[in-house]
Formats: structure tokens, C-alpha cells, sequence
């Protein structure tokens, strides 16, 4: 089986953030179509996150690999699958607000900071799936690096 978790892996890192960024204007901007627009992003986000994991769940027991390659797809592992949890958690918190941000100003301080760590913990688990990919030859052809 081909292993389809690259053309996956760019949706959620888009979406999630984006949809972060839409909420903090939101909030800033005091623009409830932003809001409604980060709303929005977050469930697609989720959705796609989950595809995501997913597909990078087979490829971790399809495609070949090293020893060394093998312990950084385990981290990246580890990170994708926190990185959805917490997305999930958000979301679900949202969604007992009925879509909408928590209304105290400390509550989404603590959203947006959840949400913000997230994403950069999600920005260095792809670093990770980028390092597989062209250090390791994961998922495709491998780099051949110039020789001097």
C-alpha cells in the first residue's frame, strides 16, 4: 500500500493555525465573524488531524526504515498524537460553549495559549516529519545529498 500520510499532513497544520489566528482578531478585533470563522477552521482542523494521524499510524508499520529514523518517527509519533488530543479537548470545550470562545477574558487567555502551544508543538512534530522525509527518505525518493 502507498503510503498516503503526505498528502495529509499539510491540512491540519494550515487549518489549526489559521483558525487560531481568526480567534485571537476575533477577540482582539472584537469581530464575531472571526470567531465563527475560527469556530469553523477548528472543527475542519480536527477532522483533518485526525485523518492525519490515521494515515501516519499505517505508514509508521509500512514504510521501511533505520533504527535512527525509527526513534525520531517515534517522537514525531508521540507529538502528532498530543497535538490531537489537545486539539480534540479544545474543541470539545467549544463545543460546550455552544461554538463560541470562553466569554471570561483569563478563560481565553487560557484557550489561546493552549491552542498557541499546540500549534508550535504541532509546527516541531512536522520539523520532525519534514527530517524523516528528506534526511531519512521516508515516504518518497531519497535526497541524494552532493558529495565534495
Amino acid at each position: 500500500m502507498q503510503n498516503i500520510h503526505p498528502y495529509f499532513v499539510h491540512f491540519p497544520i494550515a487549518i489549526l493555525s489559521v483558525g487560531l489566528l481568526w480567534d485571537l482578531l476575533g477577540i482582539l478585533l472584537k469581530k464575531e465573524s472571526l470567531k465563527n470563522a475560527g469556530w469553523w477552521a477548528h472543527v475542519f482542523g480536527v477532522i483533518a488531524i485526525i485523518i492525519t494521524a490515521i494515515t501516519g499510524l499505517i505508514a509508521a508499520n509500512t514504510v521501511a526504515h533505520s533504527e535512527a529514523a525509527h526513534e525520531i518517527m517515534e517522537t514525531h509519533e508521540t507529538i502528532g498524537l498530543i497535538v490531537a488530543g489537545v486539539f480534540i479537548l479544545l474543541l470539545v470545550w467549544r463545543s460546550i460553549l455552544k461554538t463560541m470562545l470562553p466569554p471570561k477574558k483569563f478563560h481565553q487567555l487560557i484557550y489561546l495559549t493552549i491552542g498557541g502551544l499546540a500549534v508550535v508543538t504541532m509546527l516541531y512534530g512536522a520539523h520532525l516529519g519534514g527530517k524523516l522525509v528528506y534526511e531519512f527518505g521516508l515516504g518518497g525518493t531519497a535526497v541524494q545529498q552532493p558529495t565534495h
